[in-house]
């Protein structure tokens, strides 16, 4: 019971830190040939990979990442080479297994410089599947991922899931000031907030398609606008509302929609950066504030590959999580090439793991510079 209590209260909350305990974890009965993962220590990605993994028989390193998520900590460079090397050594695992394979999570690739892990450690780092749920075939393919294991996705659970983390901290953030101004209005007030929400997460894929704007802040403010025109009608030909009233629910709906538009790009994996991009391109100082608060983003960039560097290795593939990349094969030698940049999500993955650093940012991104942990 506690533990459902626990993932509930995550999941409405888990924009914010949830840590759980660092450091190795046995799943099922592991021997010296199991294999070893890795996670963040996410409490909610912790208890879902626990879960994955039932009936196995494998080992789980739980890596510090400040108690964010894979990917945000990843980005963020809280989950990072360093973070790796540490519990790798703390938990002492090298001396219950004769391999020296770590499977990592594939949307860790953006902080983790395996090569400083291996040079420090002499683990090989491989990167498993981006969901939890394809671990267990991937175990079973012999640590081969399928091109389905490698795509991100945002199914309607998910969106689900999301609506559910949005309305749950607006409605923690709007019930007290709304109850002691006016109880009265407090069943509404938390009825537009969980009803907008989860229109816009159901529908996302409409929404990102027909409703106008470049991002995704654009789009709900356009929403948001539609339904204050519809708060208006409501209050002027049905109810015969006062124009203070009409006036605080519309204002209302447009601060739910700026809210929820600030980071639905990024709340989605999809569209993950869109609109930072979007603005960054525009006006450049906008990085900073992001920096502010710990993620040192980069200015959008294109990508190409440089054949003459390129060995046809596929790292690019295994990483890259929108499967901007395919191989070819050039004068009797497997190459890749970037086939579908418009689906790129600037991730950086590719260009940090590429061992031939044959893939080219422009204007260039950061890279672990095989020293310290980037440059």
């Amino acid at each position: 019971m506690l533990d459902r209590l626990m993932a509930v209260v995550e999941t409405l909350f888990r924009l914010f830190p949830f840590p759980t305990r660092t450091g190795l974890r046995a799943i099922g009965n592991p021997g010296p040939d199991a294999p070893v993962l890795v996670t963040c220590n996410f409490d909610l990605t912790v208890r879902r990979v626990l879960r994955a993994l039932q009936g196995l028989d494998c080992w789980l390193l739980v890596a510090p990442s400040r108690g964010i998520n894979v990917w945000c900590s990843a980005s963020g460079g809280m989950f990072n080479a360093h973070s790796v090397i540490s519990v790798v050594k703390t938990s002492r695992i090298a001396d219950l297994v004769g391999h020296r394979t770590l499977i990592l999570p594939q949307l860790s690739a953006t902080g983790i410089d395996v090569v400083r892990v291996e040079r420090e450690t002499g683990w090989r780092c491989e990167f498993g599947p981006v969901y939890a749920a394809d671990i267990p075939g991937y175990l079973a393919g012999g640590l081969s991922k399928t091109a389905d294991m490698r795509r991100v996705s945002f199914p309607l659970r998910d969106r689900l899931e999301m609506a559910v983390m949005w309305a749950g901290l607006l409605s923690a953030i709007v019930a007290i000031p709304v109850a002691i101004f006016d109880w009265r209005m407090l069943p509404g007030a938390l009825a537009m907030i969980w009803g907008f929400s989860l229109f816009l997460f159901a529908l996302f894929d409409q929404v990102s398609r027909y409703v106008p704007g470049p991002v995704g802040l654009v789009k709900t403010l356009i929403l948001g606008l539609v339904g204050a025109a519809g708060v208006v009608a409501y209050g002027l030909l049905i109810e015969d509302w006062t124009t203070s009233s009409i006036a605080g629910w519309s204002l209302a709906i447009l601060a739910v929609a700026l809210i929820l538009g600030f980071d639905l790009d990024g709340t989605s994996p999809l569209r993950a950066g869109a609109t930072v991009a979007y603005y960054a391109e525009r006006w450049p100082r906008i990085l900073k504030l992001w920096a502010l608060i710990g993620y040192d983003l980069e200015m959008p960039f294109t990508l190409e590959v440089d054949p003459e560097r390129c060995t046809g290795c596929a790292t690019c593939l295994e990483v890259c999580p929108k499967a901007v990349y395919a191989l070819y094969r050039q004068d009797g030698r497997q190459k890749s090439r970037a086939v579908r940049f418009e689906d790129c999500c600037q991730c950086t993955a590719c260009v940090k793991q590429c061992p031939e650093r044959a893939i080219l940012a422009e204007p260039q991104v950061k890279i672990f510079d095989r020293i310290g942990e980037a440059t």
